[in-house]
């Protein structure tokens, strides 16, 4: 069974090494426009400093439903990228 984007962050997140892993993963999609700003930031709150869903909502003064509108596109793009990068590394 493969693994689904979601778990792939989630296993990242459990410890500091993989959270800095998961910042420069969300950084490098950044600096090559395959997400915006917010969808950067919402990442970085959610896997990289494991903040709940309220407290993201407020500080990106989104609502909830936004949140998960954005979530699931940011999860699209981040799959993407890592396939991208799974292609590179593989040649």
């Amino acid at each position: 069974m493969a693994i689904t984007t979601r778990q792939y962050l989630r296993f990242y997140s459990k410890d500091k090494d993989g959270r800095v892993k998961l910042r420069k993963l969300f950084k490098m999609a950044l600096n090559e426009d395959l997400i915006t700003e917010q969808e950067y930031w919402l990442l970085i709150y959610a896997y990289a400093e494991c903040r709940m869903v309220d407290n993201i909502c407020a500080k990106l003064a989104i609502c909830q439903k936004t949140y998960h509108i954005i979530l699931n596109q940011a999860l699209i793009k981040i799959n993407y990228t890592i396939c991208k990068l799974d292609k590179v590394y593989t040649l």
